[in-house]
This record gives C-alpha cells, sequence and structure tokens, in this order.
C-alpha cells in the first residue's frame, strides 16, 4: 500500500488562521530566510489558534524554536496534547513542534492554540506535513503534471486573462480573473477503471492538487469537487506567493471527477490566480 507523504507551506489558504496570525517580514525577523521557502507566519495573541484539515494517518507541523517562542496546544478531533513548549535559547529552524502518527486512515482536524504569554508568547506556522495510506498493497502511484493551458482545464474566455505577472507562474503560463461575479474553472480527471493497451495495468483515481497565485490582490474563492459540498478559502495575504496549494484532495476513487474553483470576491480588485494541476493514479 503506497504511503504518500504531502506538504503545504505556511501561506497556504489550506491552513485557516484566525486574525491574530500575522505573515513574516524581513522587516520584523532578520532570519526569515532560514524558514523554509523563506515564509513563516506567527501569532503572539494568547488563544490565537490555526486550523488544518487532512485525510491521513500521520501529520508534522513545523515551526520554529526561540527564545520568545512560548507554549501552545494541539488539538486532533477530540483529543488535546500539550502543552507543547517552543522556547530554545538558540533559534532552530525547520522543526517538527507537533507531530502525531498511527491516527486511523480518514478525514482528521488539527488545532493548533497559542498559550504562551510575556516574553515567550511566540508560536510559527512554516509547513505542514502529512501521510495517508492509499491504494492496495503491491500499487504503484504515478502522477501527472496539468498545465493551466492543457484542454481538461476549461475557462470562460472572456472571463479569463494571462496575469500580468505571468513570468513567474509555472512555465510562463497562467489564468487570472477579477472579475466582481464569481468565474468558474472546471477541468476533468480522466481516472479511468480500464485497461491500458499494451501495458495491461489498470488505473484508479486517487489525488488532485491544485496550485496557483496567493498575495494582497487575491481574495476569498470557493471549490466544489464532484457536485459536492462547497469549501471557502481566502487567498489574501502581504506579500504575492506563487506556485501555493490552492486545493487537495485524495481517495478519489476511478472514473472522471470534476472541480470547479470559483472567484468570490469581497472587495473590488480581487483576483483568483490558477497555475497548473498534479493528478495522481495507482498503478494496479
Amino acid at each position: 500500500m503506497p504511503l504518500v507523504t504531502n506538504l503545504v507551506d505556511d501561506k497556504s489558504p489550506l491552513i485557516q488562521y484566525d486574525s491574530t496570525w500575522k505573515t513574516g517580514t524581513s522587516t520584523d525577523d532578520q532570519a526569515l530566510d532560514q524558514h523554509y521557502h523563506s515564509t513563516a507566519t506567527t501569532n503572539d495573541v494568547m488563544n490565537g489558534h490555526a486550523t488544518f484539515t487532512f485525510n491521513g494517518t500521520a501529520i508534522w507541523w513545523y515551526g520554529s524554536l526561540r527564545d520568545n517562542h512560548g507554549t501552545f496546544l494541539v488539538q486532533i478531533d477530540n483529543d488535546t496534547y500539550g502543552p507543547y513548549n517552543g522556547y530554545s535559547a538558540v533559534d532552530q529552524f525547520l522543526v517538527p513542534i507537533f507531530n502525531i502518527s498511527g491516527l486511523n486512515q480518514g478525514t482528521h482536524q488539527l488545532t493548533l492554540t497559542n498559550t504562551g504569554s510575556g516574553s515567550t508568547i511566540y508560536v510559527a506556522a512554516d509547513a505542514i506535513v502529512w501521510q495517508s495510506n492509499v491504494g492496495g498493497e503491491d500499487d504503484q502511484l504515478v502522477t501527472e503534471t496539468i498545465d493551466d493551458p492543457d484542454p481538461r482545464f476549461q475557462y470562460q474566455d472572456s472571463l479569463w486573462i494571462s496575469p500580468s505577472d505571468v513570468d513567474v507562474y509555472s512555465n510562463g503560463t497562467g489564468h487570472y480573473t477579477e472579475e466582481q461575479t464569481s468565474a468558474t474553472l472546471t477541468f476533468t480527471l480522466c481516472f479511468c477503471h480500464a485497461w491500458l493497451k499494451p501495458y495491461n495495468i489498470l488505473l484508479v483515481g486517487e489525488m488532485v492538487t491544485l496550485f496557483g497565485k496567493t498575495g494582497p490582490s487575491n481574495g476569498p474563492y470557493t471549490v466544489q469537487l464532484d457536485g459536492g459540498q462547497t469549501n471557502t478559502y481566502n487567498a489574501t495575504i502581504n506579500l504575492p506567493y506563487y506556485g501555493i496549494t490552492l486545493f487537495h484532495a485524495d481517495n478519489l476513487g476511478f472514473g472522471q471527477h470534476q472541480l470547479t474553483i470559483t472567484n468570490s470576491p469581497s472587495a473590488s480588485g480581487q483576483g483568483l490566480g490558477i497555475d497548473y494541476a498534479i493528478v495522481s493514479s495507482l498503478l494496479r
């Protein structure tokens, strides 16, 4: 059974921070370049919290240990762990400040809450890594990158344009909308339960991850998979970041799937930037 490892940077909208979290800057933190991708999100307010939902059996919250960092609690579903202490007299970066394994395969919710005080009030998010068991004992996972111009992406042409900063998108291509009315992007994952000739390999659908841009000109968006529940995220952040995970889903099952992402701006000028998707199948 393949063990799949996934990672999201702290700038991913999949990590839902409350309003007390702040984006680290080089002005505030001269050691910012020591963090993963030179980014970090920090909290210095007691009871400030962040939540991440994942499907898997193990998870690692990467942060840092520093002399102004303090205690925090972690809740996984209905179980509370800690308090843990992020204090260190010597700075340490890319540290898994919390991890747990042996969870039942399925959907779990992690909530980290700052319980620090005084001069040790900080806690940081750098990246989150989680693992999931997929498929059967002898299956192999294969991945494919689908860039945004691929015909499996469908756009309403009048509403989507090439972004002005397209040069920093993957392969120099991207799609962007800033419409005040919602615009929808749909693509189909052709995970077909059929034998592929001449190799006699069975393809079974497994995962999709969508990547795009977050930044000050980005805003809220919604994602719907296969006509199911609509999930709302927010891509607003103080600086532009590219190649950020905007959505992830796994254990999709074989067959055709459809993902719809809709720009839902809460203010004038907020846009949605799409870069590429990675889809994964199991070879059985």
